[in-house]
């Protein structure tokens, strides 16, 4: 038994033969035992014949399904390339072929398509997959290939310098805090920020040998600020890729664990994604970390809602929240952004409870410090206060870094960044 297009039960064979002349031999025999008398022979026998052209009928029908696919309108699996010499080529055109033949099919047959196809040039043309859906066809353009390259050639040569800009308190505007932000300086003295060469360095599975670096540095810029008499403590950001790497924060416990005179004065930062998505693993290594006093920050928030009681648990001590968000919010009536979060007039104060402190970042224009001092932000962070700046190469323990001939010469084009 199979199935029709319209999903039928169909039989074949045998069984088919069979219900189609058990008529027939019906229609012989009545003769024998309908009595001639009785009045029913015409009947009997239009009966019979009636059965006997439908069966006839459904065998047509039969015959026709069989020779038909499941599905008329699917169109015909891609056959093999004739000749070694179509080779992959071959078999790309025979997959536009069958795409193209499936756009003309009914939408209650057609599934969302798998290839995308774009159109030829001129007339005739044959259509292929759309590149973006085959990897392995997209060619890296020559201007991403030399970014690359030059990326790649500076991380290797440990051209990695670090700015610092402060956190203040408000209203006071005293420094409390420093975040160290990372730069690569090119071969041609262009210094980029991690926007633009961190994800080089993710996809090619550098980012967390990256931030080992990072927090190297940043431990010698610490022990620099507590020789000078400083309070300030110092925080880093981690890469999401790097915190997901198996192993990856547990190497940061020994890191740590080698200068114990810094712990409680480094502050690391992860950002918003992951503090959501944290197994058991990496809850357990940030336990480890928190045991044995490092600070937490949340980093890198793209929206308010979040549970102060559970980031508390988990080690958090300073959360970052962009200011314009929080701005935005406290035009609202409620004082909520976009969902049953917290009214943004009470973040401050709900955070304190849990010993967390808010730090309003990327305050960038003046107008915005007053308005977040109406809110309550103990701490704020952004070009409004101050530009990250370069530290002297000696303080992060970078003097005897390789560097390029006459680098030193060579001209800075800084991009704003912090």
């Amino acid at each position: 038994m199979v199935n029709n297009k319209k999903m039928n039960p169909v039989l074949t064979g045998r069984k088919a033969a069979l219900l189609a002349f058990t008529p027939a031999i019906l229609t012989a025999s009545a003769s024998a035992y309908v009595p001639m008398e009785a009045g029913l022979v015409l009947p009997v026998f239009a009966v019979l014949i009636t059965m006997v052209i439908g069966g006839l009928i459904l065998l047509r029908q039969q015959a026709e399904a069989g020779s038909r696919p499941a599905f008329p309108d699917a169109p015909p699996a891609p056959q093999r390339a004739r000749s070694a010499g179509q080779g992959a080529a071959g078999l790309l055109r025979e997959l536009a072929k069958a795409a193209e033949a499936l756009e003309g099919a009914a939408p209650s047959l057609r599934a969302k398509p798998s290839l995308t196809l774009v159109g030829g040039s001129g007339a005739g043309a044959e259509s292929f997959p759309e590149p973006s859906l085959l990897p392995s066809i997209r060619r890296i353009s020559a201007d991403e290939m030399s970014r690359i390259r030059l990326v790649t050639q500076a991380f290797e040569a440990d051209r990695i310098e670090l700015h610092l800009q402060p956190i203040v308190s408000l209203p006071q505007g005293k420094i409390r805090f420093y975040e160290v932000l990372a730069r690569l300086r090119l071969a041609d003295g262009t210094l980029l920020p991690p926007a633009e060469f961190l994800p080089v360095l993710e996809c090619s599975g550098r980012a967390s040998d990256f931030d080992r670096r990072i927090l190297i540095r940043t431990m010698a810029v610490a022990r620099h600020l507590m020789a000078r008499g400083s309070e300030a403590i110092v925080g880093v950001n981690l890469s999401a890729h790097s915190i997901v790497e198996p192993g990856f924060l547990w190497s940061l416990a020994r890191l740590l664990d080698s200068a114990p005179e810094v712990l409680g004065r480094i502050v690391l930062e992860l950002p918003q994604h992951s503090w959501r998505h944290l197994d058991a693993d990496l809850k357990a290594a940030l336990a480890s970390l928190r045991d044995r006093g490092v600070p937490f920050s949340l980093d890198r928030a793209a929206d308010l809602r979040f549970d102060p009681q559970a980031l508390a648990d988990l080690g958090v001590r300073f959360m970052k929240l962009p200011a314009d968000l929080m701005i935005r919010a406290a035009e609202q009536e409620d004082g909520r952004y976009a969902g049953p979060e917290l009214d943004v007039r009470d973040f401050a104060s709900a955070l304190r409870r849990q010993g967390i402190r808010l730090i309003a970042e990327r305050v960038d224009r003046d107008e915005m410090v007053p308005v977040l001092t109406e809110l309550g932000m103990p701490l704020a962070q952004g070009f409004a206060f101050a530009a990250p700046r370069p530290i002297k190469p000696e303080i992060a323990g970078e003097q005897d870094l390789p560097r390029p001939f006459g680098l030193e010469d060579a001209p800075t084009r800084l991009r704003q960044a912090g």
